[in-house]
């Protein structure tokens, strides 16, 4: 615990009040992906590294590139998305004591987190996507040393009938570094990937031009599991080792190497994601949890989204 608490990148993650929103502060940091040296503790091992500096053959994760520039830091909201109550049914907000913001589409959402933006010079804020998810599970996965974040961290809220406040305390479980209710709960809409018809990968370019990107490449399709390997293609301007997309999976959970479970795209659809699982998904929910099946004009009691900022 000492060296994360010491460590510039982990040390710097910490909490903060941006218009009157419960936040989480996360610094830059640069990353590589490969396979442990010889000798090593991982020796053979897919293996993730981060650093606070760059260094030869690692990358900016692209959580922070906002419009072609590299940014200090982004901030990620404390709780699952609640409906403001000092402007309900316009903005969503990041605070205690309040249930999640549910039974909204996904577009809807999206309107919610980008209405905290104002003439006043408030910014930046909106759903968080794709990248940021991914920044948070890497810095997760390397400190508690796993991916299995039920077993590692906490259960969650995952063994329910219905959802609860967003820091009622087995939501408040499934926390990581002030970060509540990473999973379980409600899933979390998160914006930046989705997945056509054809199960073909589209993402936010990895320069912070929120532009989507057609991969070409084709996922899982039409066979739920367990998460075993992932995606690794890049192109000129993305590359999926920044986002844990699962590139297969298993029928048997102790076959699984992410602990957590994957529902594959739909044919004939375009699909969207959705995030950590909801608070009856049991073992199948968790940090990895993606949900690569419904349509950005579903809602549901189920589904609600998380705050982000740039």
């Amino acid at each position: 615990a000492s060296y994360f608490d010491n460590h510039p990148v982990f040390s710097g993650i910490k909490g903060v009040v941006i218009d009157g929103q419960d936040m989480v502060e996360i610094p830059k940091f640069y990353y590589k992906v490969g396979s442990a040296p010889s000798g090593s503790d991982q020796a053979g091992n897919k293996v993730w590294w981060i650093s606070d500096a760059p260094l030869d053959g690692y990358d900016v994760h692209p959580a922070f590139m906002d419009g072609g520039s590299e940014i200090d830091c982004f901030y990620i909201g404390k709780y699952q998305a609640v409906d403001d109550p000092n402007a309900s049914g316009t903005k969503a907000a990041s605070l205690a004591g309040n249930m999640p913001l549910v039974s909204i589409d996904f577009p809807t959402m999206q309107t919610r987190c980008a209405n905290r933006n104002d003439a006043s010079g408030v910014d930046g804020f909106m759903l968080w996507s794709i990248y940021q998810r991914a920044a948070i599970q890497m810095l997760a996965m390397i400190e508690v040393a796993g991916a299995d974040s039920q077993s590692l961290i906490g259960e969650g809220r995952v063994n329910q009938s219905s959802a609860a406040n967003v820091d009622a305390t087995d939501v408040a479980e499934a926390t990581y570094r002030g970060i509540v209710g990473l999973w379980g709960n409600v899933r979390q809409m998160c914006d930046g990937l989705q997945i056509d018809g054809n199960h073909i990968v589209s993402v936010w370019d990895r320069n912070g031009n929120q532009t989507f990107v057609d991969t070409g490449v084709t996922t899982v399709q039409g066979n739920d599991g367990w998460q075993v390997s992932l995606h690794e293609d890049a192109g000129t301007d993305y590359d999926l080792r920044d986002i844990f997309l699962p590139k297969s999976t298993d029928g048997t959970e102790s076959n699984g190497t992410f602990g957590d479970y994957l529902w594959a795209s739909d044919s004939g659809e375009t699909n969207v994601a959705y995030h950590g699982g909801h608070w009856g998904r049991g073992s199948l929910a968790g940090l990895f949890f993606l949900r690569c099946r419904g349509t950005a004009s579903n809602s549901s009691s189920k589904i609600g989204g998380r705050l982000a900022k740039v």
